[in-house]
């Protein structure tokens, strides 16, 4: 065989790559279960809510509809009144949607991208880990007799 020591290095490499994916795939697997039945307060720091951005004129005149109702005596631009009338249709829309959506959206959002990346991880190291072992064991078994 040519280069038997090239062989080697190449499957041992690559089974430690596919040993190293699958462990942390299961110790990705294990981290969201501990946080999902044991530690149910671990994700609590992902549950926040994304408001609109505010609108910094509104300090000056109390309020976004006092900003709206003064808009001609507050000598404001066409674009300041389109953009105070787009921010309140943006903030209305806003409520509702928090009024309506589920308190925990985002703590399952990150579940489920953990998980899918835990998943392809071990989808992935662990047949890269299976054959390069595998073959590696073979070999040691041919040297052997």
């Amino acid at each position: 065989m040519k280069n038997p020591i090239i062989r080697t290095i190449y499957l041992y490499l690559f089974a430690l790559v596919g040993l190293g994916m699958l462990v942390v795939g299961m110790s990705m697997i294990i981290n969201l279960g501990l946080k999902a039945w044991i530690f149910t307060k671990a994700d609590r720091t992902d549950n926040y809510m994304s408001a609109p951005s505010p609108l910094y004129l509104v300090k000056e005149t109390g309020s976004v509809k006092d900003l709206q109702l003064c808009a001609d005596k507050c000598s404001l631009t066409a674009e300041q009144k389109e953009q105070i009338n787009n921010w309140l249709a943006d903030y209305e829309a806003w409520k509702k949607f928090e009024k309506n959506r589920d308190p925990n959206l985002y703590i399952v959002q990150s579940r489920q991208r953990q998980a899918a990346t835990a998943i392809s991880l071990i989808l992935v190291g662990l047949p890269l880990w299976l054959f390069h072992w595998g073959v590696i064991k073979r070999d040691n078994k041919e040297k052997e007799v």
